[in-house]
């Protein structure tokens, strides 16, 4: 039913609901009209946590317990990582970060992509340059298995092909200014032939595996309804690709369940192209598409001081280290630059595209730079140690331990409120007048909401349509909904809106600000007491 996202973190996540014995009913239009069209899974969504099963805590925990699974598989990853770049305390550095950061904290521990993208991503990467060191069958296994992962949790999985590229281009550079048959950056020869051989069969491999899992996925479903379904999901879509299999599909019947798996890829991979561009409100003002500068700025907001300031000091000591006469030697072991030069491209890569893109909906979509940037974030150690210096190498030694340490008390102090966090840097701004989304408000504060109505003996409390994607009441008895821009002929008198409706520019609720308000899940939702519900009514719109 959604087509934006490949199917393997969902099938995942879907798994603890077999423990539950979860109820759906298969009768229900959601499900049986064909096409059902993009908002099918909306409906189907809120019928199945709001009407066949209500016990929505426990799903919701079970469901998440594999995110927070691969989550910490991430830190580790990225603590491993990082001690054969810098050493233990460098691996302390990046792994300090990674834990208290409320990025993590916050997408880390709910059912989405974006944290098992960065994860099967950066295991790619760091396998590319195990196989290109050292071609093994075992390392060529692994990197299939990384990149397969990849391929089937996100489709920005693609973004690790020039990723890939990048890195080999790179590694050949090292072999064509080393010496040949000398030092450990230089394969040439039959090594190199083998190298690159095992690296394309690992594609391959991984290609086989995307196939082989839509294919299980979708054993048991008719062919032409999924693809009916997709094809109404994707009105004013280029899709040229997917209009050719399902040509051939129509004109050779034996050939549905082959083509199925491609028809489905190429179709989501053009749905998230075409869909790119939508309106968005960034720095208080609505923009056509997204901008250029939004990820770099975004990151600056929502990122932790203590992190940010780390990030910073990687570019001014490389700088000093290229601009010193010693010879310093590598910043990180013989045994692992080729890893250093494979994360350095998928960075640069992710980045890139990124930035050039203009979905600029939320900073989960730059969780692959982020996760890179942390790893890299352990080469400060190794780069402040070489400097030469006593004085100014001590200076920097605490200075770095000092903002580790503030980051750790940043998620002490942002606790619980980590996917509304927003730095101190945005000063007295309102957090919705920088950026809004998955940034501000994703639903996840009703439970405070419902404690808040619970606490002041509010009885028939309103909710905004814009605060929660199911039924309000599946958390707050005795709720009705109400649209703040489109108010019904009768105002409420108690009301949770969330924040990104109360913006200075149209479509908004601003005005309702005038009214005595109250902070809920650490500014994501205003609970609102319209003190006379008339002039709501009154005021023109």
């Amino acid at each position: 039913m959604d087509i934006e996202e490949p199917p393997l973190v969902k099938v995942i996540a879907a798994l603890p609901a077999l423990v539950l014995h979860a109820k759906a009913d298969y009768s229900d239009p959601s499900w049986t009209t064909k096409p059902g069209g993009y908002d099918s899974e909306y409906f189907f969504g809120k019928r199945f946590f709001g009407t066949w099963n209500r016990d929505h805590r426990t799903m919701l925990l079970l469901a998440r317990l594999p995110m927070i699974g691969l989550t910490l598989l991430l830190g580790l990853s990225l603590y491993w990582m990082a001690r054969q770049f810098a050493g233990p305390w460098g691996a302390v550095v990046t792994l300090a970060l990674f834990v208290s950061s409320p990025f993590f904290l916050a997408y880390g521990s709910i059912v989405h992509t974006d944290v098992p993208i960065a994860f099967f991503s950066i295991w790619t990467m760091w396998f590319f340059a195990s196989l290109c060191r050292e071609p093994s069958y075992r390392n060529a296994l692994w990197f299939a298995g990384s990149l397969a992962g990849a391929l089937l949790t996100k489709f920005s999985g693609a973004f690790l092909l020039p990723s890939i590229l990048l890195a080999w281009c790179w590694f050949r550079y090292l072999e064509w200014r080393g010496a040949k048959g000398q030092g450990q950056g230089s394969l040439a020869g039959k090594k190199s032939f083998r190298r690159e051989g095992l690296a394309l069969g690992a594609m391959v491999l991984a290609g086989l595996c995307v196939y082989v899992f839509y294919l299980g996925t979708f054993y048991h479903s008719d062919p032409r309804a999924i693809l009916e379904n997709e094809m109404s999901s994707m009105v004013g879509v280029h899709t040229l690709p997917v209009d050719i299999l399902v040509r051939r599909m129509n004109n050779h019947a034996w050939l549905e369940p082959l083509l199925l798996s491609p028809s489905l890829y190429a179709g989501g991979l053009a749905y998230v192209v075409g869909h790119g561009r939508r309106p968005m409100y960034f720095l208080g003002q609505w923009h056509p598409q997204g901008v250029w500068f939004y990820f770099p700025v975004i990151s600056f907001f929502k990122l932790a001081p203590g992190m940010i300031f780390v990030i910073l000091l990687l570019p001014f000591l490389a700088m000093k280290r290229l601009l010193s006469r010693r010879d310093q030697g590598s910043v990180v072991p013989d045994s692992v630059r080729f890893h250093l030069g494979a994360v350095l491209a998928g960075l640069i890569v992710f980045t890139a595209i990124a930035m050039t893109s203009n979905l600029n909906v939320g900073i989960r979509h730059f969780s692959v730079p982020i996760t890179f940037t942390v790893l890299l974030s352990s080469l400060v150690i190794p780069m402040t140690r070489s400097v030469g210096v006593p004085g100014a190498r001590r200076l920097l030694i605490a200075v770095t331990s000092g903002l580790v340490v503030s980051s750790l008390g940043t998620a002490l102090l942002t606790y619980p409120h980590y996917l509304s966090y927003f730095n101190i840097f945005r000063l007295n701004t309102a957090k919705q007048e920088i950026a809004q989304n998955s940034n501000l408000s994703w639903g996840q504060s009703m439970e405070e909401v419902a404690a808040f109505f619970r606490e002041h003996g509010v009885s028939d409390p309103y909710v905004d349509d814009g605060a929660s994607n199911i039924d309000p009441t599946v958390y707050v008895p005795g709720a009705h909904v109400w649209n703040c821009d489109r108010p019904d002929p009768t105002a409420p008198e108690w009301v949770a809106i969330s924040t990104y409706m109360l913006i200075r520019q149209k479509p908004e609720c601003f005005d309702l600000e005038r009214y005595p308000s109250w902070a809920i899940g650490g500014g994501a939702v205003e609970i609102i007491h319209i003190a006379n519900p008339t002039a709501v009514d009154s005021k023109p719109r």
